[in-house]
């Protein structure tokens, strides 16, 4: 029993791995960024979930400006360092 996670852990877990995909190029930042959006939803509300989501739209800022300015198959590096830090922001929300 003692092995057992919460459902909030569980959603914790999910999205360790999948920044981890994406670290690992076998996602995209779109996907990242939808697999974050729907873990976030699940998210019980509280002061943490609100930082997961300013870290979350960091990421869909930097994504929408790529899109609008077709720089997606190479980000700009002051966007790929956007995304860097949002995502160590997040990893460190979830450890």
């Amino acid at each position: 029993m003692g092995d057992e996670m919460t459902p909030e852990l569980r959603r914790h877990d999910l999205a360790r791995r999948v920044i981890a995909d994406y670290r690992t190029s076998k996602i995209s930042l779109k996907r990242l960024i939808d697999d974050l959006d729907t873990i976030w939803s699940d998210l019980e509300a509280s002061g943490w979930r609100d930082e997961f989501r300013g870290h979350w739209w960091t990421l869909e800022q930097v994504y929408a400006v790529a899109l609008d300015r077709e720089e997606l198959i190479q980000l700009p590096r002051d966007a790929v360092g956007d995304i860097e830090e949002a995502l160590r922001g997040l990893e460190g929300l979830l450890s």
